[in-house]
Parts: C-alpha cells; structure tokens; sequence
C-alpha cells in the first residue's frame, strides 16, 4: 500500500506492505517511482518466501547493527588490513543513523539522505570513503542472502573540489630541505621524496628488499601486512637516491630493517619522522602546510615535470589505475600535446575558398 503525504518539504510517499500477516512499513520516499519499486519489492520478496525460493532468515528483523557487527567479524577473522579503518567508520558514521534499522527496510533514498547529511560535516572525499564503505557492507549482505539489493547501487558520489597540495617544486627545494633535517631524518626524507614511496613503506623496508645491483626497491609490506593496495611493486633506485643507500648499507651494521625502531624488530614510529620533518620544512623557509606525504607528490609532479611517462609513474606509485594517476598529476605536464601539435595540418584558403582539413596518418 502506498499513501501519499503532504509536508513543508514537498510531497512524500510512504510505503506499507504485510509480514506474516502483519502490517509493517517499508519507508518513505521522494518520488512515486521509488515507491512502487520498493512495493513491487516486497512483494515479490514474500511470494518467494512463500514458494521456498528465498530462506527464512532473508525476512527476519536483522538489523544493520547486527548485520554490520558480523561483516567486521568476517573481515577480522580474514586478517583484512583495513578492518579496524571500517570499523571506525561505521561505529563512527553508519550506526548513528542506521543501528537499529532492518537492513531490509534500507532503501536508496536513506542512503542518499545520510550521504547529504553527512556532507555538511565532513569533507566530500571522506564522505565518498563512507559511501563506498557501506556499500561493501550490503554487498556483502547480499552475498549471505540476507537481502536482495544493495541499497547503494547507484548512489551518486559527491562532486571532490580539486585537491592543492605543497610540494617541492625544484631540486633547489629539495636540497634545501634536506640541509635542514637532522641526520637521523635525512636518509629517510631523501629516499621518500626520491622514490614516491609512502612513509609507511618505507619504514618497513628491509635490506633484503633492496637491490642495488639491479636498482630496484621491493615494496610488500607495511604496519598491516602488504601495503596499501594489497600488492607487491617495485620502485626504480634514482641516481639520486642510489647514493644514499649506497652509503646506508655500509654503515647497517648487523640492522635487517633500514629504519629501525627503538625495540629489536620494529620499525622506526612515524611520528619519530613527523616532527623533525615539519621543523625541517620551517627553518627550509618552506610551505609550512607540507607533510611527509607530501615528499611522494613532489615525486610525481618533479618525475612528470622531466618529461617521465605517467603511465610508467602509475606503476611506481602504486595505484591500482593510471585513472588516478592521471586525475592527480596529469596537469603537471606542460609538454603533454607537445607532439601532437602538427598532426592535423592545412593552409587557411584565399578569400572566397573553402577551407579544407587533412590528418597527416591518412587514416579515416
């Protein structure tokens, strides 16, 4: 049954349907369609039951609580690096709004409502990461039957202003900075900001990952386990850098790890990095919005700038597309269409005449 409601906000249809003989309500809409769609839903969803072709449980009261408690379950038991990341986000964003909701009464429009009400508190780009979490937690729901759909599908995502970040802008910069950074900062400054490679990386890296004969650095492992995209890359050793690794070693002593901590076996924290970098950046006379992470965008712009392929620096980052790659970094190449400019060729016609237009490929 499907009753429409009038209110300040514009008109609304709400939808009711019947459970084991009971009334119950399956949610308000904005639009007629989403209305009938969702009636329609249930009750094919009942018919099936009916029949035997859907299990019990796929109509049960579950809850999103509940339902989100067992998805973090699973993914902990998986050794999932990123369990602890989804956990705090739905603890922090998802069950404020949806704790005590059947994941059946979970529409499409709930979703779009909580994404706009998220957005006026955090940024777009987190809550797009929050989007997409919840969306893997459906996604897994239905994998257990539990539901049909996944109330997620199709939900826009939000517009992302461009990201501006600081960066090294010349080598200048880059030595200039490295003057600044204590001894015990250095190396880890200049490998970061000479390889791309993420602090976390780096930190973890151990002598057997690099190969100075072949000049490659192996990166596969991180503070969780494999590194973040969850595959193993390897990152070309610059002439820049080839130095300073090559004077690390002789003086390693008996260390496995580059970097390592104050306790045998483990790494150096990222905060023993932090603070010595952003004092680095400030008597450097630096932008003093810079982070470590920063170092790896200096990487790309500084590799696109010297006319490096970005589909080469793709690889070397680690993103799982060049899509991205290209999306961050793509702009940072004046010479990009330099090639390109005398493909198309003709000569502007006398007055009167037609002008007419060749490709030098002969190609249609």
């Amino acid at each position: 049954m499907i009753r429409t409601i009038n209110r300040a906000d514009g008109r609304r249809f709400q939808v009711y349907g019947k459970r084991g003989g009971k009334k119950v309500y399956l949610g308000t809409f904005t639009s007629r369609r989403e209305a009938v769609a969702a009636d329609e839903d249930h009750r094919t969803k009942q018919r099936r039951i009916v029949a035997g072709e859907l299990p019990a449980e796929h109509d049960d009261r579950r809850t999103f609580g509940k339902a989100s408690a067992q998805w973090i379950a699973m993914l902990k038991d998986a050794s999932s690096r990123s369990w602890e990341e989804y956990e705090s986000r739905v603890n922090n964003h998802a069950l404020p709004a949806f704790r005590d909701v059947p994941i059946s009464d979970i529409h499409k429009a709930d979703v779009v409502r909580w994404r706009d009400d998220l957005s006026g508190r955090v940024s777009a780009t987190f809550v797009n990461s929050l989007v997409g979490t919840l969306s893997s937690a459906f996604s897994w729901f239905v994998d257990q039957r539990w539901i049909e759909r996944n109330p997620c599908h199709r939900v826009k995502l939000l517009i992302r202003p461009q990201r501006v970040f600081p960066w090294l802008q010349t080598g200048e910069q880059v030595t200039r900075l490295l003057g600044e950074c204590t001894p015990s900062t250095c190396t880890i400054i200049a490998v970061l900001v000479g390889t791309g490679m993420r602090l976390d990386e780096a930190l973890h890296l151990h002598w057997d990952d690099i190969d100075l004969e072949h000049r490659l650095i192996t990166v596969h492992r991180g503070r969780k386990g494999m590194p973040k995209g969850g595959r193993l890359r390897r990152v070309p050793i610059c002439d820049s850098v080839l130095p300073v690794l090559r004077d690390m070693r002789l003086q390693r002593g008996g260390n496995v790890m580059l970097w390592p901590g104050k306790k045998p076996g483990k790494a150096l924290s990222q905060s023993a990095v932090w603070k010595p970098f952003k004092r680095a950046v400030e008597r450097a006379g630096l932008d003093e919005r810079m982070r470590v992470h920063d170092l790896r965008h200096s990487f790309a712009s500084l590799f696109l700038l010297d006319g490096g392929d970005i589909f080469k620096l793709s690889r070397i980052l680690g993103h799982s597309s060049v899509t991205i790659t290209e999306r961050t970094y793509a702009h940072l190449r004046p010479d990009a269409y330099q090639e390109d400019y005398g493909r198309v060729r003709f000569q502007m016609p006398s007055e009167g005449k037609v002008l007419r237009m060749g490709v030098d490929s002969g190609n249609t």
